[in-house]
């Protein structure tokens, strides 16, 4: 039977959610350089603190990682796009608080990732688990646009779904070609980096 959380994966949680952060805060600030994304929205790779930990310790591991991460960013400051509280609650949930949170589901790759048999296995693994929680996350942003973005109140639902889709898409579908491509290279080079030694005592998946 698994334990729960120990000392070392919390620390790790700690340490990569710290490092996400300040790799979100880079990616904003770069962002903020060059107005293409007026309304929030950067390119980076701050996802890739989520998928390393989700390889490394599993789904809950990864969840809790990127949960901070993203009330980290929320206390950083935030973009409202609605007036009510609870469209702004729902909102700020899907842009902020649970975004990052959803790149955890790589976590369900592990088992594949740390038993493939050599790294070309490995890095398709490990490619399919980024692109998973890359679209989540995206899936995320895109719900959040079209649920409640001001601009198109009263419009019709298609073009409140295809400015959504398009605008969070521009910036979202680079992260994730960025992190994957970064992801693997560093999996190559030293795979242990997001994998575990049998020995050490995971945590419940």
């Amino acid at each position: 039977m698994k334990k729960k959380f120990n000392v070392r994966v919390i620390a790790e949680i700690a340490i990569f959610a710290a490092l996400g952060y300040v790799l979100d805060l880079i990616q904003g600030a770069y962002s903020d350089l060059i107005p293409f994304f007026p309304t929030g929205g950067s390119i980076g790779i701050a996802m890739i603190c989520v998928f390393i930990i989700s390889y490394r310790r599993g789904f809950l591991a990864g969840f809790f990682t990127g949960l901070i991460m993203g009330l980290l960013d929320l206390m950083d400051g935030f973009y409202s796009i609605t007036d009510s509280f609870w469209k702004t609650f729902l909102q700020l949930g899907l842009d902020y608080i649970f975004a990052y949170a959803f790149c955890s589901i790589a976590g369900l790759f592990k088992p594949l990732v740390q038993k493939a048999k050599n790294k070309t296995l490995g890095s398709v693994f490990l490619g399919l688990g980024i692109l998973s929680g890359g679209l989540l996350k995206y899936a995320s942003h895109f719900l959040s646009g079209a649920l409640f973005w001001p601009k198109f109140e009263g419009q019709p639902t298609g073009e409140r779904i295809l400015y959504s889709l398009s605008y969070n898409g521009s910036y979202m579908i680079p992260s994730i070609i960025v992190t994957l491509i970064c992801a693997i290279i560093v999996y190559i080079i030293n795979s242990n980096i997001f994998t575990i030694k049998n020995c050490e005592v995971e945590t419940n998946e």
